[in-house]
């Protein structure tokens, strides 16, 4: 019984000291993100390039590599996602469907609505495409995260640096993953924990260059 009361303290201390008395900290993002500066995702085979801050979002220039697979098929759950291809053929995974979108042509993936965007061509596409700025400071962190060791992009070190993200990464697997309440709960209780064993919100060197 000590032993539940051990653990139910120190959850309840963390989350208290982490959610609420010291808070993680994002650095200003007009000063993090600046117009041609690139982030990049090995594991998903793309690039961004930004090219504008407004509204609070963030609009890039993404570079699709040829025949790379993107992200798992994923869900966001407060933002519609845009994509408008400038040039090749954008693959998407919508739903249980897959879409051919051509240069010059926009798709509008709603929130909630499971999606995968990927490249079955031999060349490059590139694809403009705007989301909160939230969302796009974790996935520039993400990025160089997961391709330093491919297992940080598998549980359970991909879960400590998503709780350090808290809500502000708005993306939930669909496939060969918890459901989002889960995943979710996940992310709140393990966020003290992650942080106590060194797992960070800003990572200087995961900077855009």
């Amino acid at each position: 019984m000590w032993i539940l009361s051990i653990i139910v303290g120190y959850l309840l201390v963390g989350l208290i000291i982490h959610h609420w008395i010291l808070p993680t900290k994002t650095p200003d993002y007009s000063n993090y993100f600046k117009v041609g500066k690139s982030f990049h995702s090995k594991l998903e085979g793309l690039s961004q390039k930004v090219v504008k801050l407004e509204n609070g979002n963030l609009l890039t220039d993404i570079e699709i590599q040829p025949n790379s697979a993107g992200p798992v098929i994923h869900i966001h759950e407060n933002f519609d996602e845009n994509f408008i291809v400038k040039s090749g053929t954008l693959s998407m995974q919508y739903g249980s469907d897959i879409k051919k979108i051509e240069a010059g042509q926009t798709i509008t993936i709603p929130k909630n609505t499971p999606h995968r965007p990927f490249n079955e061509t031999d060349t490059i596409v590139v694809v403009t495409s705007e989301m909160p700025l939230g969302f796009a400071y974790c996935l520039s962190q993400i990025y160089p995260f997961w391709d330093e060791n491919e297992a940080n992009s598998k549980p359970p070190k991909i879960l400590f640096q998503l709780a350090v993200f808290g809500d502000k990464f708005d993306s939930y697997p669909t496939v060969d993953a918890p459901p989002k309440p889960v995943l979710k709960t996940l992310k709140f209780l393990l966020a003290p924990t992650a942080r106590l064993i060194g797992y960070k919100n800003y990572n200087e060197d995961y900077k855009p260059k």
